[in-house]
């Protein structure tokens, strides 16, 4: 009948407010410990430092001690932004082709790269590599924290929280028993986040109360991380537990590269212009520049005159990103092991000859990289190889604004859904699967190299206005963390919508010929994009759905100074302030 219609999800959060400082994290166990330094007189990295730790114990499939991650981190008073890159390289073993190569038509993985013979690249313990987390994020507070507060209470509520449990919600149950199929071969895994007998923990239901995450090894390894440092992890006890228990199960990363793992001060951070404000991220080999990217191709249209979700507006997001995307895919790589176009890629003379090259009224499904290198300023010209497909992700973001409106925005990731699956016995950390974000197939973009430094989708940004921050955010969720980051700053900065609209209104995805768009778009929009020639795979989001990523972040008021946060709709996620 004409005038019927099927049940709609309608799940919203509030918008949070507070005057003194606010932490968003994708936990509320998570944000309170952040919120508990502020009020101990900490400053946003002593904050996000707390927040980062417990966030890897209460949400320990997406991130943790074994991961990696980076902060971009703004002081109020030097008006300084400084970004400490936690991420890491492929181990000195790593080779091209050191992989079996499944068919070719079989892919694997969050990036969808051709598979590997046992799923060997994503599971397992040849997929890991050096994790980086613990050493971003006890430089950071080392060098940037305020002073007032140690490392034991900053990691407290960490090891707390690992020591005496937490009871799961809905969310963490779910999450680990859908990966039962992956961690049933690891041991270790398997008595850390299951029952004696196998089972999954559960939830609370009328009959019985939630079970408890109990994690002592982990708590001991915290504990030795807060009296010892990072020493403790990368030449250590811990270390050598790592190392042994790959090396005599096949794996890559030895002592030596643990010991040779450094944290990397990037300054100055990543600058990129957009509408009057200035967008502030990591350089090189993160999400930022593709990100940014498909920003400068959107600025040479007036999407404020254009509804935001409806047809048009979203069609040209569309093909802004499809275009960023082919660009990561045939240039972007570690400059230490081949040269890449990144001013190129970020110049504004070539985001217009892009957009330029956008049909208002006609989608592009078979558009192609285009040449950045015409753009790039004394570089020669670098070799445009294939790069890879579509992929969602495991991560996780905090952000994190203090009294004084110093700012962080941290993301921190194990890979995939419980990264590499293996948990290493007596220390309770869980590998990453960094592997995965190189390509399995030799002679590529992003081949496997021995030491060669990963490129990686997390877009933490910071967006100032004449020099004050005006916004801080992030997402998890691989490769469109980008596509969300463009969106929501789009949706902050074009629409003038509050934070919590911008990080929760339905986005589309595109990097290749078909086009993510999430049904919440309606038939308007979705009836305009195909009319376009748009190649339409239409998803439902909903609490154990992850297609799409999920943004945080906070809103600090240029009038007011108040601060707003906004988090995902459909998960724990939570913004707490004071």
């Amino acid at each position: 009948m004409a005038d019927a219609r099927d049940t709609t999800w309608i799940i919203e959060k509030a918008e949070a407010e507070a005057g003194e400082g606010m932490v968003t994290a994708m936990h509320p166990l998570a944000a309170a410990a952040g919120i508990e330094m502020l009020k101990a007189n900490g400053n946003a990295v002593d904050a996000a430092v707390a927040t980062a730790f417990a966030i890897g114990v209460v949400e320990p499939f997406m991130s943790g001690l074994g991961g990696v991650a980076a902060m971009v981190h703004h002081q109020a008073r030097s008006g300084r932004t400084v970004v400490v890159d936690g991420s890491s390289v492929a181990p000195g073993a790593a080779r091209p082709g050191m992989f079996d190569l499944a068919p070719v038509s079989q892919q694997a993985g969050i990036y969808g790269w051709r598979g590997t013979v046992g799923d060997a690249q994503n599971t397992g313990y040849r997929a890991p590599i050096v994790p980086g987390t613990p050493a971003c994020l006890l430089h950071s507070l080392d060098r940037y924290g305020s002073g007032r507060l140690d490392r034991k209470q900053v990691m407290a509520p960490a090891i707390g929280l690992a020591e005496e449990g937490f009871l799961v919600d809905p969310y963490v149950a779910s999450s680990t028993a859908f990966a039962m199929r992956k961690l049933r071969p690891f041991a270790e895994t398997m008595r850390t986040f299951f029952h004696q007998d196998g089972t999954p923990l559960t939830p609370p239901s009328l009959s019985r109360p939630a079970d408890r995450l109990v994690q002592p090894d982990l708590a001991r390894t915290l504990r030795a991380l807060a009296d010892h440092g990072p020493d403790a992890f990368y030449r250590g006890e811990i270390g050598e537990r790592i190392a042994m228990h790959l090396q005599t199960s096949g794996g890559l990363i030895t002592r030596e590269d643990l010991a040779a793992h450094q944290v990397r001060e990037l300054e100055p951070a990543l600058h990129v212009d957009y509408r009057g404000h200035t967008l502030v991220g990591i350089p090189e080999t993160s999400g930022c520049v593709t990100a940014y990217q498909a920003l400068n191709i959107l600025e040479n249209f007036d999407l404020a005159a254009l509804d935001p979700g409806g047809p048009e507006s979203s069609h040209l997001i569309v093909e802004a990103l499809r275009r960023a995307f082919l660009d990561r895919f045939a240039h972007l790589i570690d400059p230490a092991v081949g040269n890449a176009p990144f001013d190129g890629v970020l110049s504004k003379d070539y985001a217009a000859e892009l957009a330029r090259s956008i049909s208002r009224e006609r989608a592009d499904p078979t558009a192609s990289a285009g040449d950045p290198w015409r753009f790039q300023p004394g570089r020669p010209r670098g070799e445009v190889l294939a790069g890879g497909v579509a992929g969602d992700g495991c991560t996780t973001h905090l952000t994190v604004v203090d009294r004084d409106r110093n700012v962080v925005s941290l993301t921190s990731t194990l890979g995939e859904l419980f990264g590499s699956g293996v948990v290493v016995p007596g220390t309770g950390v869980l590998l990453n699967n960094g592997m995965l974000w190189f390509d399995p197939e030799p002679g590529r973009v992003n081949s496997i190299e021995p030491n060669k430094r990963i490129l990686w989708a997390p877009t933490p940004t910071i967006v100032l206005k004449d020099g004050r921050p005006l916004l801080a955010l992030g997402a998890p969720g691989g490769r469109r963390i980008m596509s969300a980051i463009a969106q929501s700053l789009v949706n902050a900065l074009d629409y003038g919508l509050g934070i919590q609209a911008a990080v929760s209104r339905p986005r589309v995805h595109c990097e290749g010929p078909p086009t993510l768009a999430d049904a919440r778009l309606g038939p308007a929009t979705l009836d305009g994009l195909a009319a376009r020639g748009h190649r339409l795979e239409i998803v439902e989001e909903n609490a154990t759905a992850f297609t799409f990523a999920r943004p945080n972040g906070i809103r600090i008021d240029p009038d007011t100074n108040r601060l707003t946060g906004g988090v995902h709709q459909y998960t724990p996620a939570w913004a707490m302030g004071y």
